[in-house]
């Protein structure tokens, strides 16, 4: 199996999309930008200067609509550039994984890592991956369809989370928004 930056770049905006603080800033950002420009369309209309009114009351319209928009592709763009400087060589190299009752393993041409599976916090599964999340905060990205055998994945995964009684958080219609 190997990852590329928009397997990252899934991870990094689930994650987001999941952090409570982010969804805030991006609500907060969004209602001080409109409440903003409704001040100054107010401020211009008392100050009997129509034109300006008029285009804040534009731009307080477009802002309410387009926002959510604006800063989806934001986000987006940050995450992107953040993952082609910090994993750029991690992009296209070949991972084994193995996954047992008692650990997950993985091995590239880096070397060999274990994963217990008692430091298995939930695995969040979502239409192409399953984002397995330890307790220490760091997620190991399984992409379920650059795998040789998708079925056998399954059955592994859901073996482990039935014996390990592991929270296991399904959203197969999740998208970035």
């Amino acid at each position: 199996m190997t990852l590329d930056e928009n397997d990252y770049l899934t991870y990094q905006l689930y994650t987001a999309s999941k952090t409570p603080r982010i969804r805030k800033a991006r609500i907060r950002s969004w209602i001080l930008t409109t409440v903003a420009f409704l001040c100054l369309t107010y401020l211009f209309f008392e100050n009997s200067n129509d034109l300006l009114g008029y285009y804040f009351l534009v731009a307080s319209v477009l802002s309410l609509t387009l926002n959510p928009i604006y800063s989806r592709w934001r986000y987006k763009r940050h995450y992107l550039k953040y993952i082609q400087d910090t994993f750029k060589k991690k992009f296209g190299e070949e991972t084994t994984l193995e996954i047992t009752e008692d650990y997950i393993a993985t091995r590239d041409k880096t070397g060999e890592a274990k994963i217990n599976t008692t430091q298995i916090e939930a695995i969040n599964e979502i239409k192409d991956f399953y984002f397995v999340q330890m307790r220490t905060g760091e997620s190991l990205i399984i992409s379920k369809v650059k795998t040789d055998d998708p079925d056998s994945l399954k059955r592994e995964i859901t073996s482990l989370i039935e014996k390990k009684v592991i929270k296991h958080n399904v959203e197969l219609d999740w998208r970035w928004k």
